[in-house]
């Protein structure tokens, strides 16, 4: 399997006046252009189509979107493992369903998307992967059942780097 692990984009800072339910919270404006333009780096790093599925919450759902649209990589699914309020146990529940002959891109937050990549090449320090919003990294699984440290991390990309 080729997983991309897809921190949603940059969003606006928390605000209980504004967004009462986190889930709410959106991308920024700047931070929906700036994703917009990754899209193609991030589309580069797989050949094939790729299975979007994003947390539910509006600014990883809105990453997802943009993906989707600037890939034509379909719709994205929405998983509620994916949602912020989850660690990395419900997120790797859904990657070890996924089939390990796919492409999945996997859209959603820290800490566990910074925790995630570390933790499926065996490196057990939480930050050693660490995912800016909007970054991307690429981890190979092969065809083997998935167990930690059993996967290749293909490339780790963050944002300012995938934007130019």
């Amino acid at each position: 399997m080729k997983l991309l692990i897809v921190r949603h984009g940059k969003a606006f800072d928390p605000d209980p006046q504004r967004w009462p339910d986190d889930s709410e919270r959106p991308l920024t404006a700047k931070g929906a252009r700036r994703f917009a333009k990754s899209a193609a780096a991030i589309k580069a790093l797989v050949s094939g189509d790729v299975t979007v599925i994003s947390s539910p919450y509006a600014r990883a759902l809105k990453t997802a979107e943009i993906l989707c649209e600037k890939t034509g990589w379909g719709e994205p699914q929405i998983d509620d493992r994916l949602s912020a309020h989850y660690g990395p146990g419900e997120t790797m529940k859904l990657i070890e369903s996924l089939d390990s002959t796919g492409n999945y891109a996997i859209v959603g937050h820290d800490p566990t998307f910074s925790f995630l990549p570390g933790y499926l090449i065996g490196v057990n320090r939480l930050g050693a992967t660490e995912l800016k919003t909007g970054a991307v990294a690429l981890v190979e699984t092969g065809t083997a059942p998935l167990v930690q440290g059993s996967a290749t991390l293909t490339a780790l990309i963050q944002p300012k780097t995938l934007s130019r």
